[in-house]
């Protein structure tokens, strides 16, 4: 008849909680002062990425800005490109100056 724990499940569990206890007890092999360096310079670099990351948002947000500028200064130099050619095709043609005569 089976009841709820078998002696080789019990011996399995006692191993596995027995071997729980000596790791939390021993520790990893890290010594600690190592370990807290390393979380320290883990917490820097993500600081620095998450300030990396804002940057580079800004400077997106600034392109766009500025791309928006440059176009609109390109349709404003075209505009004013077409009001210079105009005048000068509405304008009488005037003569050309002559050249003086060179004596000899």
């Amino acid at each position: 008849m089976k009841q709820g724990w078998t002696m080789r499940s019990q011996a399995c569990f006692s191993i596995l909680m027995t071997s729980a206890l000596l790791l939390s007890l021993i520790g990893c092999g890290v010594p600690k002062t190592e370990h807290d360096k390393v979380v320290k310079a883990l917490e820097q670099a993500n600081q620095e990425k998450t300030n990396l990351a804002s940057q580079v948002d800004q400077l997106v947000k600034e392109k766009d800005s500025l791309a928006q500028q440059v176009a609109q200064l390109q349709k404003e130099n075209a505009d004013l490109k077409a009001k210079m050619a105009k005048p000068a095709a509405k304008a009488p043609a005037k003569p050309a100056a002559k050249a003086p005569v060179k004596k000899k």
